[in-house]
């Protein structure tokens, strides 16, 4: 999936920006022009999403090699921001086309609330006293689980590519909407060893187990995402414009947790919604 992303923004920025910012021809004349429209913007921003989570094992059900020793599931928790979205654009339009390639930055958190994991399989518990030879616990679905403020903290790093479409309301104000791919790094950091096993914790820790006591989670990985901008640029003169815009976006995280044999893989998808204002420079 993340190559197949690759392959297409990076194509799709070598078929659209040389194009765009490179020369053309007046067709009458034979005469080499330069497009008018280019520009640079950054915009700042805030918003609110949700996280889809699919946590498990990184080991096999010793019953079933097929299968993992187990999985869990976890839907609509809500997230917030704990840094803005800050973007770098650059871009330009012709006509009704635009293109643009854009540098972002955007910091979430799951705050404070309680979620329901739907879980099943078995933990492996270590050899002890009593069970030298370790002991498999079965997992079940659970009825909730309070999770604790920036319970998980996402810094994403992208570079993108995006082709809108604008719509001319006058000299002054252009309206625009498009669609976009991108390809970053993703920082995930947590106060807890993984979410899977975090779901779990009440029941190491009757087996003599606290998770608090294993290494935090602190991990980067490549993403891919996907985001849909709608906004308005009012032009304040011929080289200098206002912007607003609303954006709905997905990032695709991919990532490894935990450790030993609380090892888990985990995937995840964040929905968000951002307000962003901006200012750009049209350059010559």
């Amino acid at each position: 999936m993340v190559k197949f992303i690759i392959m297409n923004l990076f194509l799709f920025c070598a078929l659209v920006f040389l194009p765009l910012f490179g020369q053309s021809y007046d067709p009458e004349t034979g005469i080499k022009t330069y497009l008018p429209k280019k520009y640079i913007s950054f915009l700042i921003g805030g918003g609110f999403g949700n996280f889809d989570l699919t946590a498990e094992s990184a080991f096999s059900n010793p019953q079933n090699p097929k299968e993992r020793l187990w999985v869990a599931e976890v839907s609509d928790v809500s997230t917030s921001l704990h840094m803005p979205q800050l973007s770098l654009k650059f871009g330009g339009w012709k006509g009704w086309q635009g293109l643009e390639m854009e540098l972002s930055y955007v910091g979430q958190k799951i705050p404070s609330q309680i979620v329901y994991y739907d879980s099943h399989g078995q933990i492996y518990i270590p050899p002890t006293g009593e069970y030298p030879d370790g002991y498999y616990y079965p997992v079940e679905p659970q009825d909730s689980v309070d999770l604790t403020d920036e319970f998980l903290n996402f810094n994403l790093f992208s570079i993108s590519g995006t082709g809108y479409a604008n719509i001319h309301l006058s000299e002054k104000i252009k309206p625009y909407f498009g669609f976009g791919l991108s390809f970053g790094l993703n920082n995930i950091q947590s106060k807890y060893p993984g979410p899977g096993s975090f779901a779990a914790k009440n029941v190491m820790a009757a087996f003599g187990y606290n998770i608090k006591d294993a290494e935090k989670l602190n991990t980067t990985d490549f993403g891919a995402g996907l985001h849909i901008p709608f906004g308005i640029r009012f032009l304040f003169s011929e080289d200098l414009f206002f912007n607003p815009e609303f954006r709905f976006s997905q990032s695709f995280l991919s990532f490894g947790s935990s450790d030993a044999y609380l090892k888990e893989r985990d995937k995840g998808t964040i929905q968000s919604f951002h307000a962003n204002i901006g200012l750009g420079i049209i350059l010559k």
